[in-house]
């Protein structure tokens, strides 16, 4: 049941309308700083490190590696560019 008029319901329907739009939340950080979680970058569900590095900046095409923290079994864990994000990834890039 949701209601507007008490609010039952209302993060139950907002987390469902959000998981049912093909999209993730992804953050970025810089290395050695503490990631900015107030600003996620909305990417499609599939999209991977280098997709996300390219909507950040054209220079991160030269991309040599990248760091994810949440979805990884070792956080902060060396990645791959084709590496598919999960929601509430968050990515360091390291460029050359």
């Amino acid at each position: 049941n949701v209601s507007a008029g008490n609010g039952e319901g209302i993060e139950e329907l907002r987390t469902g309308v959000f998981r049912s739009s093909g999209v993730i939340r992804a953050y970025s950080k810089e290395p050695g700083k503490e990631p900015d979680m107030s600003q996620p970058f909305v990417v499609r569900e599939g999209c991977g490190v280098m997709k996300l590095g390219e909507r950040i900046h054209k220079d991160f095409t030269n991309m040599k590696h990248a760091c994810v923290w949440g979805s990884v079994k070792i956080q902060g864990q060396r990645v791959h560019r084709d590496y598919v994000l999960h929601d509430g990834d968050i990515v360091e890039f390291h460029l050359r």
